[in-house]
């Protein structure tokens, strides 16, 4: 299948709310910004959501919408064990962050190895079906798609990112890895493609972009794939617009969680 046909029926199916089955998917990282439009989409496409948060997490939205959580820490592995024996999972989205991990990293590895290959370990023991990893383009082989200031400034996110998907990937889980470029959180365009192209990085909308991860919940077309979102209906960004890009991240984020702004 084409990604042009692919992604246009994975956005067919997300628009249209229709799954060939109900899944039962537990999220990690649902309480941000990409977890959580993850979250909404999977709900809007009748699938049975449950979110992993930690002791601390800020649940208000998740209970907006009426999602179910369950508590741990994915670097607690009896806590992680215990949730998927209790939960009896089909499949796993992680989409998890720190708040100002790109600035740090804890004796030299971040939360995105760390984490990535815990939820990893304990899937595979917990019979889970199906692992969809969020990642980001210049992890893996598509370094080539970041300068050489981006590659030095995020080496250690970069190098992380890279060893979770590695990690999955012999895992002997089915798997499907999403790179996201730049984010945007104008209004949807309906027009978002996953391509296998390893070269692309490109600006996608998170609200599509979330819509067309949720629907490749036990979706065979996803199987074992890594994809880099695109969007052609958005020209090129210089780095001007790259830099509003980042500005617009945080304050949709400040204003879901409704943090005032300077």
């Amino acid at each position: 299948m084409t990604s042009r046909l692919f992604s246009t029926l994975l956005a067919l199916l997300a628009i249209a709310g229709i799954q060939t089955a109900q899944a039962k998917v537990l999220v990690f990282g649902g309480t941000g910004m990409i977890g959580y439009e993850i979250v909404k989409a999977l709900k809007a496409q009748d699938q049975d959501v449950t979110v992993f948060v930690r002791a601390t997490s800020n649940v208000d939205d998740l209970d907006k919408i009426d999602v179910p959580y369950v508590v741990g820490d994915v670097l607690d592995a009896d806590s992680l064990n215990r949730v998927f024996k209790e939960g009896d999972y089909d499949a796993v989205i992680s989409s998890i962050s720190r708040s100002g991990s790109f600035g740090s990293a804890q004796e030299g590895v971040t939360i995105h190895r760390t984490g990535n290959n815990a939820i990893t370990a304990a899937a595979g023991l917990g019979c889970v079906d199906h692992l969809i990893l969020m990642g980001t383009v210049g992890a893996g082989d598509s370094s080539g798609t970041l300068g050489e200031r981006q590659r030095t400034s995020f080496k250690q996110i970069y190098a992380d990112k890279t060893a979770a998907e590695n990690f999955l990937r012999a895992s002997g889980l089915t798997y499907t890895i999403v790179r996201t470029g730049i984010i945007l959180t104008d209004k949807p365009t309906g027009t978002v493609e996953f391509t296998e192209d390893r070269t692309v990085r490109h600006a996608a909308n998170v609200f599509d972009f979330a819509a067309m991860t949720a629907g490749c919940v036990d979706n065979p077309d996803c199987a074992n794939k890594i994809f880099h979102t695109h969007d052609p209906a958005i020209p090129p960004l210089n780095m001007e617009d790259m830099m509003k890009a980042f500005e617009g991240l945080a304050a949709f984020e400040n204003k879901r969680r409704g943090k005032k702004t300077e």
